[in-house]
């Protein structure tokens, strides 16, 4: 999903990666009461967060270290229980 009124700084080399880290930093965005993530329940700062975090930084690097990061997103995004969805399991109720 492409947001179409969010700004980008000029500074960014991979548009893409930036957009994929700007969504990540959204939904993993603070730590709950319990000092979890409010949104996959880790211990905050959770690893999607911390992901995105360098994916972020990576965007506005050349391209070599952009593309690695963006491997690493895509392989976390592949890894069950890890991906970036909220789902229900069944007969357990809700996890992230």
């Amino acid at each position: 999903m492409v947001i179409a009124d969010q700004s980008m700084p000029a500074d960014i080399v991979d548009i893409l990666l930036w957009q994929d880290a700007q969504q990540m930093l959204g939904r993993h965005a603070e730590p709950d009461g319990d000092d979890n993530c409010v949104w996959c329940g880790w211990q905050w700062p959770c690893a999607p967060r911390r992901l995105a975090e360098r994916a972020d930084a990576a965007s506005r690097r050349p391209w070599r270290e952009a593309w690695t990061v963006r491997h690493d997103l895509n392989s976390i995004r592949a890894m069950p229980g890890l991906d970036d969805r909220r789902r229900v399991a069944p007969n357990r109720g809700r996890f992230d």
